[in-house]
């Protein structure tokens, strides 16, 4: 039993990992001027990424040189 939920744990940190990967190769980070946040690119809260207020950057060191504080939703 133990050695099931070791793997089901294992393959959802996979997954989770391999989400967050596939979210910063598909554009990195999306910075919101309005609410002065910055996502990355898939968030769930992000509802028009390409809204005149999102700038790209490639980095997550970009973003708060630029001024920008993390989301709290998609860096749990």
């Amino acid at each position: 039993m133990r050695s099931k939920r070791h793997a089901v744990l294992l393959m959802l940190v996979l997954f989770v990992v391999g989400i967050m990967a596939h979210a910063l190769a598909a554009g990195g980070y999306l910075a919101n001027t309005k609410s002065g946040k910055y996502h990355i690119s898939t968030c769930r809260t992000i509802k028009h990424p390409n809204a005149a207020h999102f700038v790209s950057y490639n980095t997550e060191k970009e973003c708060i040189a630029a001024g920008y504080v993390r989301c709290k939703v998609c860096f749990r």
